[in-house]
């Protein structure tokens, strides 16, 4: 039940006009449709009546409120803006050293589970932040954490973005469209271990990457291809696509300076685009 209040407005009549209602302003009136009736009387005794509806609606619900969100370094919280711990030639990037530091409070997830906790606020809601940092979605030891993952059945949803590392070869360098179909084929088979397992899977596309970023710079033309490629399989597999590029907009000010790792604004980007796709996709009809 939720108290609802109301002010009943009055035409003509002789002063003072009083009026009730029933039930009245500020009763608690259950979910569903109740009547109200106001009755107003004026000085001489004359009265007028109408009758209008109360409408509660139940709380909006998710059908399934147990999410696991799987990627690498961006669905971690990764912070981009941290400095390099030595100073090397860049020919040497396999000896560049790169301190992992987390925003935490402001990874994805941990956003995303409050937006959905604000909206769905009678359900208990469990978000788990499975991201790895430096993982490539083509790599056996990812398919077996995934599928370890979803074999526990401990979750109803996977929320899936992976393949950023991919089109870098370990040593710094990016842009290598090469390794795109087999990330691609990683994630495919992704959607098909959670799919015989009865979880659902909302594939992301990857954030841009900034050119003059340090990291951006050699991977963030291999970005479209790689996202391409990511929405065809969304379509084909019929998942729903959780565009995430299309979210930032090439906006690079929600971007770290590495020009990689999204910063605390971007993190909040992509929460709110997979809120937006849960919402559409999971929320029951009233």
């Amino acid at each position: 039940s939720l108290a609802v209040t109301f002010t009943p407005t009055v035409s003509f009549g002789a002063t003072p006009v009083t009026t009730t209602c029933t039930p009245p302003s500020g009763a608690l009136f259950n979910i569903g449709t109740t009547a109200v009736t106001c009755t107003a009387t004026d000085a001489r005794q004359r009265s007028a009546s109408c009758t209008f509806n109360v409408v509660v609606q139940p709380p909006p619900r998710l059908s399934l409120t147990r999410f696991v969100a799987f990627g690498d370094s961006i669905t971690a919280g990764e912070d981009g803006n941290t400095t390099l711990t030595r100073t090397l030639s860049p020919a040497d990037l396999m000896a560049w050293n790169y301190p992992t530091f987390i925003l935490t409070g402001r990874e994805y997830p941990t956003v995303l589970v409050s937006l959905l906790a604000a909206r769905y606020s009678t359900q208990s809601l469990q978000m788990v932040n499975a991201g790895k940092p430096g993982e490539q979605a083509n790599d056996p030891l990812t398919l077996s954490r995934f599928t370890t993952i979803v074999a526990s059945r401990t979750y109803d949803v996977v929320l899936l973005m992976e393949g950023t590392n991919d089109i870098y070869d370990g040593t710094g360098h990016g842009g290598l469209p090469a390794a795109v179909p087999g990330a691609i084929s990683a994630l495919r088979t992704m959607i098909g271990s959670a799919r015989s397992r009865g979880i659902r899977v909302f594939l992301a596309t990857v954030p841009p990457q900034n050119p003059a970023g340090f990291r951006g710079a050699t991977g963030y033309l291999t970005v479209p291809l790689l996202n391409a490629q990511i929405r065809t399989l969304a379509t084909s597999e019929g998942v729903p696509l959780v565009d995430v590029n299309d979210a930032f907009n090439n906006d690079f000010t929600l971007l770290s300076s590495d020009g990689l790792h999204p910063n605390a604004d971007g993190f909040a980007v992509i929460a709110r685009k997979f809120y937006d796709v849960i919402r559409q996709n999971l929320e029951l009809a009233q």
